[in-house]
């Protein structure tokens, strides 16, 4: 029979079953009578045809069903028949179907949640025309093997001049910025780039035009959020004016709202094709690059080798080890964030294994109850798949109710999720539940299916009819191998559990540890304003330094104010900058090594306003002017790096911030973490703000308060806008700067915790539910040993000692696996070993006390045993 009539007979089977089913008995009890008649033709009596017939064909009822059993339609009606029996089984069973349910739901929902984050900000492609092809240009040192993030502005002209793989090339560089409009100020990202911008990213405005390469810092483009914020929408903010950094600069076109790049950019003004720094050592830019149609990656880095190599030999000494990289957008956005979400996605893992393991667990306990029904079907001729089947099925069923409930739980937990998340956590606002993340969670829910049904599967399967139907399990009569294999399942949730914990207990450990560190300074009661004062040309500049000093006079007399200053290159702020510097009298450097340091531009009584002591010589003073010699000071590790044990005080140094003028250092003060608490000090170079003016205009103000820092907004905005009403404003304190610069680290703490919370619950249901079972089987050799005299104190230490000795052997288990992952989470530590003996007990204890917890209930149950109505138990 062809393919085709096998599925029309079968459709047709299937729509008209009954017909189907009354043929086929037809069918059976002609052959039967037909074969009667034979035998009766060879001289048996009517019933001695009937018994051989019997006895050749088997029951004429069984042949019917297994002729039923033929065809693919049968098979489905089969299942069909099951998956109906399976749902019937979970409406008789409630408690079991809901525990079953919401175990799944938590560990399916999990791992939805995560998985979307995952899907969203890694595996999904960029929302760019062609976003394959574009790449960011990086520089690498083959002598240190360190790479950054950024390109020289000179190297970068000369890869757009020589390189012929690439279609485009664009320079940018960029940061917050207060904008000026007609009536008011903002505070936003602003990002300079040039016109090949657009050609990199093929982007088409919303409204109005690009800009072109003849419009440096006349023209600029703003996002579509910041056209309806400010000028009502698009179409309206095309052709309005306004300023940064005083220059005048028109709107020449609306950038659609899903473009944001880089993060948080909300204008993007037109800078010079061609760079304006001419440095070697200033890596002033980032750059991002299109390859041409048909250049593959490689390609295009092995012309980038030989460039680099012609560089090095005509620029020896500023492109000594230097080398240009490429490396792909989505990976260059999203490499930070990559082992913090695989960590979470790898945990998320565990307690969907964990809920699985529960789920086996209960479906075993479920297996054991049914064995007798499972032996009489097998008597009455079943097949071993017959009889596995009901147990896939319900499984099956479980699974799939349990990852529905996952998928609603996985929307709460994915705004959860973005609320708790750092700012840095790239494309965040792309992240958002989809198709492939629904095939994702029916991927996971058959998968735990297959997981928790194949154990009780092949218990049913090997279910021995006449052993089974004489067994009484009330009477504690159920085999070892069934006791065994349920406490292998908890001895494997505790070691999951276990896993977790230290996990969770290493980075509860590293947050203890970053929050408890001396960051150099005060962060209490400490008020921070973001300040941009517009300025562009040398008299703006110092016009804006004389303004900051009459505002910090101003601020100075507010009630509750202690002390201010201002800061460019405040610790864990926006603004900052490095680089190397250079000596006079100081210690030498080996061969081919430059002294780098963090450069701060501060105003006198920073160090007072910040709790920074100074350790030799002075403050900076009014005295230290545009016009007089200028000065520095420097902090203790470069004190110590660059001058060993002498005296730097009166001794010279220069950096390339903005001037080749030496400096006279006048003070050496305490070091400070300058990024976060994870941070180890190191060299700071402070200049004050009145000599180096290009770096003051946009600053933060830092206002040391006796009251409720964030209650003198009001106060401080008013006494700084009457000053200048132009100033855009920002308020924050240091407590919440600090706070944020260790955001991941919270992230990651906080989210491992819970999850180690939610395998602590799932671990103590497994235990109670393996104790509850031994107690209820066993309750008859309970009732005999009480009867004999056994005392309700031994009866209950049995049981807790049942408990404690799987926690044991989880913990072990779990020990050697955290060792074996530690390596994982070595580079998330700071402070903290991987085998940190107070995580690993802290997680022991917790376990072991858990299971205890857990078994107490069963514990009491057994000890209240009535003896006599036990021994009565059938």
């Amino acid at each position: 029979m062809s393919i085709w009539r096998h599925l029309t007979y079968g459709l047709r089977s299937l729509v008209h079953h009954r017909d189907r089913d009354r043929d086929a008995y037809d069918e059976v009890e002609q052959y039967f009578d037909e074969a009667t008649a034979e035998w009766t033709a060879r001289g048996l009596t009517p019933q001695e045809a009937k018994q051989a017939v019997r006895l050749e064909m088997g029951n004429m009822t069984a042949t019917r069903e297994q002729v039923r059993s033929y065809g693919w339609e049968n098979t489905l009606s089969a299942c069909w028949a099951d998956l109906r029996f399976a749902g019937r089984q979970l409406r008789k069973h409630p408690v079991f179907t809901a525990t079953a349910v919401l175990t799944l739901a938590l560990g399916i929902g999990a791992n939805t949640a995560i998985f979307t984050v995952v899907e969203s900000v890694l595996l999904a492609p960029l929302p760019y025309r062609d976003a394959r092809s574009i790449s960011v240009l990086d520089t690498h040192w083959t002598n240190s093997g360190r790479t950054s993030p950024r390109v020289t502005g000179p190297d970068a002209a000369d890869v757009r001049e020589q390189a012929r793989s690439f279609s485009a090339i664009s320079l940018y560089n960029g940061g917050n910025e207060g904008v000026q409009l007609r009536n008011h100020s903002v505070y936003t990202r602003v990002t300079w780039t040039d016109a090949n911008f657009w050609r990199v990213f093929r982007l088409e405005p919303r409204a109005g035009r690009l800009f072109t390469d003849g419009e440096a810092h006349r023209g600029a483009m703003v996002s579509e959020k910041f056209a309806r914020d400010n000028f009502g929408n698009a179409q309206a903010a095309v052709g309005q004016t306004l300023h940064v950094e005083n220059e005048t600069i028109e709107i020449t076109g609306v950038l659609p709202d899903w473009f944001e790049f880089p993060a948080h950019t909300q204008v993007w003004e037109a800078a010079p094709l061609n760079p304006e720094s001419k440095s070697r050592t200033a890596f002033n830019y980032k750059a991002v690059v299109h390859l041409r149609a048909g250049v593959t990656l490689q390609a295009a880095q092995a012309e980038l080798n030989g460039i680099s190599h012609r560089l090095e030999t005509v620029y020896p000494d500023a492109n000594r080890s230097k080398v240009l990289m490429l490396q792909p957008l989505q990976q260059a956005l999203t490499g930070d964030a990559r082992p913090t979400l695989f960590l979470l996605w790898g945990t998320a893992g565990l307690i969907l294994l964990i809920a699985c393991v529960n789920v086996t667990h209960l479906e075993l306990v479920r297996s054991m109850d049914r064995q007798r029904e499972i032996a009489i079907r097998k008597a009455l001729g079943a097949t071993r798949w017959q009889v596995m089947r009901p147990v896939i099925f319900e499984s099956l069923l479980v699974s799939l109710l349990g990852g529905t409930a996952g998928v609603l739980l996985a929307f709460p937990v994915v705004h959860l999720l973005l609320a708790m998340a750092p700012r840095e956590l790239p494309r965040a606002s792309e992240i958002h539940l989809n198709g492939w993340v629904l095939v994702f969670t029916l991927g996971l829910a058959v998968l735990s299916a297959l997981v928790s049904s194949v154990l009780p599967a092949l218990r049913a399967a090997k279910v021995d009819p006449a052993e089974a139907l004489k067994r009484d399990t009330s009477r504690g009569m159920s085999r070892h191998g069934n006791a065994s294999l349920r406490d292998g399942l908890v001895i494997a949730e505790v070691t999951a559990t276990f896993v977790l914990a230290v996990g969770a207990g290493l980075l509860l450990h590293t947050m203890t540890n970053l929050m408890a560190r001396n960051m150099g300074y005060e962060t209490r009661q400490l008020l921070v304003v973001d300040a941009d004062v517009p300025a562009h040309s040398l008299q703006d500049a110092l016009r804006a330094v004389h303004q900051l000093d009459e505002m910090f006079v101003k601020l100075t007399a507010l009630p509750g104010v202690e002390h201010v200053a201002g800061i460019m290159g405040l610790p864990t702020g926006n603004y900052g900058s490095n680089g190397y510097y250079q000596t006079r009298g100081g210690l030498p450097l080996d061969q081919g090594q430059e002294a780098s340091a963090v450069f701060s531009v501060a105003s006198p009584g920073y160090f007072q306003t910040m709790g920074i002591p100074i350790q030799r010589g002075r403050d900076f003073s009014g005295q230290d002017t545009y016009e007089s010699p200028f000065v520095a000071v420097i902090s203790e590790s470069l004190a110590r790096r660059s001058f060993g044990n002498a005296d730097p005080v009166g001794k010279q140094i220069r950096c390339g911030l903005d001037s080749d003028k030496w400096m006279m250092v006048v003070g050496v003060v305490g070091d400070v973490r300058q990024d976060s608490p994870a941070e180890v000090p190191g060299p700071t170079l402070y200049m004050p703000m009145a000599q180096h003016p290009f770096y003051a205009n946009q600053i933060h103000v830092v206002i040391r308060t006796h009251v409720q820092p964030l209650t003198l907004m009001k106060a401080v905005q008013e006494k700084i806008l009457e000053v200048n009403p132009l100033v855009a404003l920002r308020f924050t304190t240091m407590d919440a700067m600090m706070n944020r610069s260790i955001a991941v680290e919270r992230f990651r703490a906080v989210l491992i915790s819970s999850f180690a919370a939610a395998g602590l619950l799932l671990a103590m249901l497994g235990v109670y539910g393996t104790m509850a079972y031994s107690v209820t089987q066993r309750t008859f050799e309970i009732g005999i040993r009480m009867a004999f005299g056994a005392e309700r104190s031994t009866i209950l230490r049995t049981v807790l000692e049942h408990a404690a000795k799987l926690a044991f052997y989880g913990i072990a288990a779990g020990l050697v696996l955290s060792i074996a992952l530690a390596r994982l989470v070595t580079s998330m530590l700071v402070g903290v070993r991987p085998m940190d003996p107070l995580s690993l007990a802290a997680a022991a204890f917790l376990l072991v006390f858990t299971a205890l917890c857990a078994a107490l209930a069963p514990g009491w149950k057994a000890i209240h045993v009535n003896p006599m109505a036990a021994l009565r138990t059938e």
